[in-house]
């Protein structure tokens, strides 16, 4: 670990060992020095807004993290956290529990939504962004939840089992970037385990990975339930035990540890010392020169508006029956499930917000008394005499610890769907949902599909932009849209949900020291290796609804002059990509890698770079994107290190991972290594 600094050092020679020990436990406040006059750190939830312990606080919501990933830009990321860090700030508070950065594996999967989809570059881009836009404001961003927390309902009984490469080139690979590119001060542990071994006991990961390789500064702190006994949990780099498993290091026990020899004091000081240094660096040691803050502010109630329109993907556009031509339209019919309410996740997703914008409020803001509501016997009847049907759907509750069980709409919604399509040609469908979702067997029955996630306390006035055509789509799936289940890798091979190893379930995790056994119940084979997500579909030729990537706009975009350069291990690349319609928007350029014959078996292509431009009616930019020396790797377990092999790749430069609009090729002569990715 890098040196700490004088103060740091001064403080924790004034320690005792009991007060070192101290700073090692605790729940949502932990540790502090009463002696000292050191305070408690204070940390809470905040997923896509903060979640304050009491009941009557209330926080701005922000729409939910997928939705932010779908924007690609990284500067919304800075942005989004950056009001999570502002309203922390107000609050007192120095951690902010987020972000989340595990991959999409399954559409069922219970936290899709609070997560960055299912790339891993991506994912690291944007949760990289977010950390710096949080922890300049001076409050710790913590990666959530190391690593493979991808299946909820039994998770603290779940090990993920995974090989070298799929860990380092997947799963850990947004972790690996939190710490490389976004600098982050601490990092959790999940509840479940990682090829046998619980995370927080998991020495293999926690201090020989991310500490001693990956470099990691910063605290190891666990999830509430991921720690059960003291010496391992110690010994494999865990800093600190929170929430149910804070006696792990308390009550007494890491004391006795100590004392008894099977721990030794050094590793408890070198705990305490990363435990100061982020007390330095979120403020706790200093709180009187920590800005004020602020809560529910105009600023804040407009960004959240705005980053909720930003984050939504139009899917399908047939015949532009979108934006809705107020000038033209005689009624509106606003239907569906969703329609009254706002959709938001339960658990550590869950949010209080001042106010909540439906669907229905946002469209009758906007358009007056033209919208229209149906139900039951007279809904189709409604239906044919109306301008334009909206149909707002949603999924089933799900997240913290609830897996979804279906990748269909719920509740006959699909069936439904299809009637309106049939009386009403003009029938959108606006999906206000946390993860892909089956469209079928209605997608091609309807001209337009609006990808709107949830999306915070104004759900209703920022679906009401897009669809207007105030504010142009220009979101981008950060997931693939399959067309059923068994199209997703994990599904597919018959791995999801995780089998039984043991004679029967263990039931409840229990949350005293007396009912909380270490147990590996259930077996998570990632057998799909690096083949995950549209590298599967693109491996087995497998047609989605909708593409990795995809998302439509009000205008066109064109792409020309692509000119790729390499000086040494640098790479890069320059194209130009024009406006060529009617309207002002924004366009993200991806680039992928398209490797040769390799030692190894790899994906037809992978994303290794992206840029996100906003462009008016008939402008044009020259887009430059660097790519990583690493960018033509993967992981050679053998050697440890990030491999290219000698050969001629393709690089491809697009508007989705199945729209290549440019390409080039680059031949490397000789294998290359790299120490990091």
């Amino acid at each position: 670990m890098p040196a700490a600094g004088g103060r740091i050092e001064d403080i924790l020679r004034r320690l005792t060992l009991e007060e070192k020990i101290g700073l090692c436990y605790g729940s949502f406040e932990a540790g502090g020095v009463p002696r000292l006059g050191i305070q408690p750190i204070k940390m809470l939830d905040g997923r896509q807004g903060i979640r304050p312990i009491d009941k009557t606080t209330r926080t701005t919501s922000l729409p939910c993290t997928l939705s932010l990933s779908c924007t690609w830009d990284t500067e919304a990321a800075a942005a989004f956290s950056g009001l999570l860090a502002e309203e922390l700030l107000a609050l007192g508070q120095n951690v902010l529990l987020a972000p989340c950065m595990n991959l999409a594996r399954s559409p069922l999967g219970g936290r899709n939504f609070e997560n960055l989809g299912e790339d891993p570059f991506l994912a690291g881009s944007m949760a990289a962004a977010y950390i710096q836009g949080v922890q300049r404001l001076g409050i710790g961003g913590c990666a959530c939840i190391l690593v493979a927390n991808d299946y909820e309902a039994r998770r603290h009984f779940t090990s993920s089992n995974m090989d070298g490469r799929t860990l380092r080139e997947m799963h850990l690979l947004p972790f690996e970037m939190s710490i490389t590119d976004g600098h982050v001060w601490v990092m959790m542990a999940a509840n479940s385990l990682l090829n046998g071994t619980h995370i927080a006991a998991n020495r293999r990961l926690v201090q020989e990975i991310v500490k001693d390789r990956l470099g990691f500064d910063g605290v190891m702190l666990t999830d509430w339930r991921a720690a059960y006994d003291t010496v391992p949990t110690a010994l494999a780099g865990t800093d600190m035990t929170t929430g149910f498993c804070s006696y792990v290091f308390g009550d007494g026990r890491l004391l006795a540890a100590v004392r008894s020899g099977t721990v030794p004091e050094s590793l408890v000081d070198e705990k305490a010392r990363r435990i100061l240094l982020l007390y330095r660096r979120a403020g706790v040691l200093d709180p009187h020169n920590r800005p004020k803050g602020a809560l529910d502010t105009p600023p804040h109630r407009a960004l959240a508006r705005r980053l909720a329109a930003e984050g939504m993907v139009l899917l399908k556009n047939d015949r532009r029956v979108l934006p809705l031509d107020a000038a033209k339209l005689r009624s509106v019919l606003v239907t569906g499930p969703a329609a009254e309410t706002v959709p938001f996740g339960s658990g550590s997703g869950a949010v209080r917000p001042p106010f909540k914008i439906t669907p229905l409020e946002g469209l009758r803001s906007a358009l007056g008394d033209r919208v229209k509501t149906a139900s039951g016997d007279g809904l189709l009847d409604a239906a044919r005499s109306a301008g334009i049907v909206l149909f707002f759907a949603r999924d089933d509750q799900h997240g913290e610890g609830k897996d979804l069980t279906s990748f269909d709409l719920p509740g006959g919604q699909a069936r439904t769907i299809g009637e309106l399509a049939a009386a009403n040609p003009n029938t959108v469908v606006v999906l206000l949902t946390g993860e892909a979702i089956s469209l079928e067997p209605w997608a091609d029955k309807v001209p337009a599909i609006l990808a709107a996630w949830y999306a915070g306390q104004s759900t209703g006035d920022a679906i009401a932009d897009v669809l207007t055509g105030k504010v142009n789509p220009g979101g981008k799936l950060s997931c693939t849209f399959g067309k059923r289940l068994d199209d997703y890798a994990c599904h597919a091979l018959g791995l999801w949900p995780p089998r039984l190893i043991l004679d029967k379930d263990p039931g409840n995790p229990g949350k005293t020291r007396e009912d909380r056994k270490a147990i590996y119940a259930y077996a998570a084979d990632y057998k799909e290796g690096v083949f995950m997500g549209y590298r599967w579909f693109d491996a087995k030729n497998i047609e989605p609804r909708f593409p990795f990537g995809h998302g439509l706009s009000y205008t066109t975009f064109s792409y020309s002059g692509l000119k790729l350069e390499r000086s040494g291990l640098a790479l890069g690349l320059e194209c130009t990509v024009r406006n060529t319609g009617g309207r002002d928007g924004t366009e993200v350029v991806q680039v992928y890698v398209e490797p040769p014959k390799s030692s190894v078996p790899r994906p037809p292509r992978e994303l290794k770079g992206f840029a996100k431009v906003n462009l008016r009616v008939g402008e044009s930019t020259r887009v430059r994107i660097a790519l990583r020396p690493s960018a033509l790797a993967f992981y050679d377990e053998r050697s440890g290190k990030w491999r290219a092999d000698a050969g001629q790749y393709r690089i491809l430069v697009g508007a989705s991972s199945r729209d290549i609009r440019l390409q080039a090729h680059l031949n490397l002569p000789t294998a290359q290594s790299f120490a990091r990715f």
